[in-house]
């Protein structure tokens, strides 16, 4: 069956580009999700296909695209595409890859399109242990047929899903082989060396990541465009400088979006902040190109923040490998690991003390609550912050410049009859002709200001928006761990499993509260201070800008002084 998506914005193609606009309620039929990570491409009601963000649209239930399947066959039957086509005019990007020795297989630019370099998203991901009921959130992985709408899943909210970039591959809302396998203990059971292992500490019905080490920074600076089989292939490289040693390797965003799967997997029960959307058009322009490293920066400082990822050993080496065998080599260890999904659990370490279910019940509803009323909220405010901030660049802009320009006229007149009979004083033409130069001044003000507010509160607004959409499908492997949990006890009661084996699944379901309450913890002290950090910035650069405003108002008032 055709899936099918409805607008929930409106969108305007770039005229010229494989872009296509589309409207609040529209409903499309889409034929392609492998485009890059944030695009998919579709086919409207008049026919025509092409790109549209995917953040704009939400998948329709099973139900209900079958009913506007047969509703479209009644009126007018179109043969709508069933499947990617591997016909080289379909592709972005045409050139192979397999020659580059720092990509190696990472390479498979033929795969799908990527506005600095293809990346490897698109990629079937073997995600060990989860195979089996896996499903998958509107992202840049590979997916010819969308999801269909969950049923039963209360905790899921699908529907307030943000798709990629936001892009956060579903951990599971029901459990598979690996998790069932880690809540009876079964699986991995090889002995983990001190610093994989991840501390939890319990303070007065609080849980919190123990952090032993200190902590850096890492500088996303220097992006530059690159090329290689004689400028056949281009691509933008960035420069990043951790401060622990200050040594700068040169990553792609492939390579970002290499690391961002590996992170999505190997992390089940810890939010992963999402990668800047990508672009068709206009990727190597300046202004694009920076504003590119500023929102990988604020990934990066994301990650950087937090106890656990900060520590991991696949972003360590991302940060600081420089040698092509050390690598490869690396690289191939990371998609090899068997501690991903719910086995990663095994390096958790939790304080001996049992937990309450109703404390657990009550924290998790809590955070549902929460979690799910921020998601909107800054859905909401992140629509407004990106209208604002093109009505400044274009309609308070625009509107400014022709008072501006009134004034000239009118300077220009006044200026007709002065010639005729000079004034002994400043000529009342010459007073005009400065306040026209000031409100056309004020207009270029508005068209610059967006870069120094709204722009920069929406790409932190654009994280949360990641970052809260990834928590639904946390709850819910939690819930899928509550389930078993309550099924082992029946086996208990009936005698089909012994006290010792309740116990012990009692304590590695903990094992997974834990996890959940020490990263809601720390999602409240990021939000505490990141936030409030975000915000302050914001009012600042408000305050900034209005009080120019002012005083170039006032500078017009002093003309007639």
């Amino acid at each position: 069956m055709t899936s099918y998506v409805r607008a929930m914005y409106d969108f305007s193609g770039e005229p010229g580009s494989s872009e296509i606009s589309i409207k609040v309620g529209e409903i499309l039929a889409v034929t392609r999700t492998d485009v890059g990570e944030g695009w998919w491409e579709g086919k409207n009601s008049q026919g025509k296909v092409g790109l549209f963000p995917a953040a704009y649209v939400e998948v329709m239930s099973a139900a209900e695209a079958q009913k506007h399947n047969q509703q479209a066959s009644a009126s007018s039957p179109v043969a709508l595409p069933a499947a990617t086509t591997s016909d080289p005019s379909n592709r972005y990007d045409q050139t192979a890859d397999e020659y580059d020795d720092w990509e190696d297989d990472w390479d498979d630019d033929n795969e799908t399109y990527s506005e600095i370099g293809p990346s490897g998203g698109a990629k079937t991901i073997n995600h060990t242990g989860l195979a089996n009921q896996l499903t998958h959130s509107a992202s840049n992985y590979d997916n010819k047929n969308l999801p269909a709408a969950p049923m039963d899943d209360t905790i899921s909210l699908a529907s307030t899903a943000a798709p990629n970039n936001t892009a956060t591959l579903k951990k599971s809302g029901m459990f598979g082989k690996s998790s069932d396998s880690y809540i009876l203990g079964l699986g991995n059971k090889e002995k983990l060396s001190e610093h994989e292992i991840v501390h939890i500490a319990y303070v007065e019905s609080f849980c919190y990541w123990q952090t032993n080490h200190q902590r850096y920074t890492v500088l996303v600076a220097s992006p530059k465009k690159e090329s290689k089989f004689k400028g056949m292939k281009t691509f933008i490289a960035y420069q990043l400088t951790p401060s622990f040693n200050n040594i700068s390797v040169s990553r792609r965003y492939k390579h970002f979006d290499w690391l961002h799967e590996r992170l999505v997997e190997k992390f089940c029960l810890i939010p992963i902040p999402p990668l800047p959307d990508k672009q068709i058009s206009g990727r190597y322009e300046e202004q694009f190109v920076e504003h590119r490293r500023v929102q990988l920066q604020e990934f990066v400082d994301w990650v950087c923040r937090h106890p656990v990822l900060s520590q991991c050993e696949v972003w360590h080496h991302f940060l600081t490998c420089n040698d092509d065998k050390m690598w490869k080599s690396g690289k191939r260890k990371a998609e090899r690991d068997t501690y991903v999904g719910v086995s990663y659990c095994w390096a958790i370490s939790p304080p001996e003390k049992t937990l309450l279910p109703s404390l657990v019940d009550a924290q998790i509803e809590s955070c549902l609550q929460f979690t799910h009323a921020m998601d909107i909220s800054v859905r909401n405010l992140l629509v407004l912050s990106n209208d604002t901030a093109k009505r400044y660049q274009t309609q308070c802009k625009k509107e400014f410049q022709r008072i501006g320009d009134g004034m000239s006229d009118l300077a220009k007149a006044l200026n007709i009859d002065e010639r005729r009979a000079p004034s002994k004083t400043t000529p009342l033409s010459e007073s005009v002709g400065r306040v026209g130069g000031i409100f056309i001044g004020i207009g270029q003000l508005f068209g610059d200001q967006p870069k120094l507010d709204w722009i920069p509160f929406s790409d932190r607004l654009h994280i949360y928006r990641g970052v809260l959409n990834s928590f639904p499908d946390i709850l819910s492997t939690h819930k899928g761990a509550m389930q078993k949990r309550k099924e082992c006890e029946r086996l208990t009661s009936e005698q089909k499993m012994s006290n010792a084996q309740m116990t012990d699944v009692n304590r590695r379901t903990d094992v997974i509260s834990y996890a959940v309450m020490a990263e809601m913890s720390h999602f409240k002290e990021e939000r505490d201070t990141h936030m409030k950090q975000a915000l302050k910035s914001f009012i600042e650069e408000q305050i900034k800008f209005y009080s120019n405003v002012v005083n170039r108002l006032q500078e017009g008032y002093r003309q007639f002084e």
